[in-house]
């Protein structure tokens, strides 16, 4: 048997490509009568369940409830302590006398093991403890500001005995923003919740052990640590033990994310997924005909406290630097000044930034990239060495990171008087005014001058500290002092008022 997804590719070659039947055999490797059947299939309505009717076996009849028994009672069973068909039939043969075919009882058992194993799979409906909640990612389509299709992931928080929720957005569900996430709902409701369940997502459990044992990540261990909650997860492939946040996750989808919103900023799309959250409780609860945000109220007055200190979300990583200066995370490199090229460098990962130190000494702060095999660099950790090499400046890949009136302004130069303003550029950024090297060019070409020196000193007119006097202004309140001295003495040592 073939799944749906080959039946479709199936009936959309033959039905929209005008494949033929063989053609179609050879492309997906199936039979030509596999082929024949599912193209020229039209009915696509589930089948029934099988009928295990008596009336449907009239040999096998008056053993069905035997039979049924059977197998109900092997349900409490090891697996290895089960009837099997053949033992079912040999029983019946020796202890009531069935004198029917084996495929008769074959039949009937498959069609009976079929139903109660799908009869197993019911759900049990749970009470709904105050201050025990529910966490989920879910995926959502956005536009960024310049148009361009994204995915994101909302993590929602759920309260299932008020039905509150929050939701906040990232771009990726990571350990760091699960952590970030969950940490910024418990600080816009002030509490933490008693108990958190989650299915068995591989940022909080390292490991699936027998029955409800679950090995955490240590991030996550420590984070629980740190809010004091305790946690549940949730029996492998069985989303609805959390479902109350699994219908949040769409219901927030469906009324926060439509139609399709454009996010050019996360953070501030976050202040207003909070209003969203606050707005939404206004409605009543879906059974208790109260407004949520009433029973929000009483169940938020049983959450544990805040702890003293604030955690600080990060993964903590050491990487060696390679002979060009980047450093690896997660397949985007992020670039350093080569001159720390095969030391290692100490990496504090967050959801939105990356750390850069050596030897414990800050060297960079990258945003963080969530692209696949993305060079990052920033211009200003390059210029030191670039000053020893300025014949490759237009070759860099991060020349056209530089500002625009450097890019041209070197584009101009040559030989030393390159190498000069190369000198120049690493002072400005060294001393940490890179954002004024484009209004150094500027004042300069106010001037008419472009020579290093004139730029030089354009750039010391917009920073350095003027040392010149200025005149004192006197208050309003300062005594006026009429000061006439009696100079006559001096006269007569200069001979006389004659000589004066």
């Amino acid at each position: 048997m073939i799944d749906m997804t080959q039946t479709q590719c199936i009936k959309h070659l033959y039905e929209n490509e005008d494949k033929s039947l063989r053609e179609i055999a050879r492309i997906m490797e199936l039979s030509f009568q596999t082929v024949k059947k599912y193209a020229y299939q039209s009915n696509w309505n589930v089948a029934h369940l099988p009928n295990t009717a008596p009336a449907n076996h009239p040999i096998l009849g008056q053993y069905i409830a035997t039979i049924d028994a059977w197998l109900t009672e092997d349900m409490g069973q090891p697996r290895k302590q089960r009837h099997t068909t053949t033992r079912i039939f040999h029983r019946l043969q020796k202890e009531c006398g069935f004198a029917g075919s084996y495929s008769s009882v074959k039949r009937y058992v498959r069609k009976k093991k079929y139903l109660l194993r799908s009869s197993s799979a019911g759900y049990l409906p749970l009470a709904h403890l105050m201050g025990h909640s529910q966490v989920d990612f879910g995926e959502f389509k956005y536009y960024d500001g310049l148009g361009r299709d994204g995915i994101a992931y909302a993590l929602t928080i759920s309260f299932p005995f008020s039905n509150m929720a929050f939701t906040q957005v990232f771009k990726s569900q990571n350990q760091e923003c699960l952590l970030e996430g969950m940490k910024r709902i418990f600080c816009h409701i002030g509490g933490v919740p008693i108990r958190i369940r989650a299915d068995n997502m591989t940022t909080a459990v390292a490991q699936v052990l027998k029955g409800t044992e679950r090995k955490l990540t240590d991030g996550f261990t420590r984070f629980m640590l740190h809010y004091r909650f305790g946690a549940d997860f949730c029996n492998p492939a069985s989303g609805n033990e959390k479902g109350n946040v699994e219908n949040k996750v769409g219901y927030s989808r469906r009324n926060f994310f439509v139609p399709v919103p454009t996010i050019e900023n996360f953070e501030d799309f976050n202040q207003q997924l909070w209003k969203l959250c606050e707005e939404d409780a206004a409605r009543d609860h879906y059974t208790r005909g109260v407004p949520i945000k009433d029973l929000w109220e009483q169940e938020r007055q049983v959450l544990l406290p805040l702890p003293e200190h604030e955690y600080d979300v990060f993964r903590y990583e050491s990487a060696r630097i390679s002979k060009y200066g980047y450093v690896t995370v997660d397949t985007n490199k992020y670039g350093l000044s080569p001159e720390f090229a095969r030391q290692t460098a100490q990496l504090k990962i967050y959801f939105d930034k990356v750390e850069l130190f050596c030897d414990h000494t800050l060297l960079a702060i990258y945003e963080r990239s969530y692209g696949k095999n993305e060079e990052v660099v920033d211009w200003k950790h390059y210029v030191g060495t670039l000053c020893e090499k300025p014949g490759a400046a237009e070759h860099t890949r991060f020349f056209n990171q530089l500002p625009k009136l450097w890019q041209q302004h070197l584009q101009a130069t040559q030989g030393k008087e390159r190498k000069t303003s190369l000198l120049l550029l690493n002072e400005i950024v060294q001393d940490g005014n890179a954002k004024l090297s484009d209004e150094v060019l500027s004042l300069a070409e106010c001037f008419g001058r472009s020579d290093s020196e004139s730029i030089r000193q354009c750039y010391y007119l917009l920073t350095k500290e003027d040392h010149s006097y200025r005149p004192l202004t006197l208050g309003d309140g300062t005594p006026t002092l009429n000061y006439a001295p009696n100079l006559s003495d001096y006269d007569i040592l200069t001979g006389g008022a004659a000589n004066v």
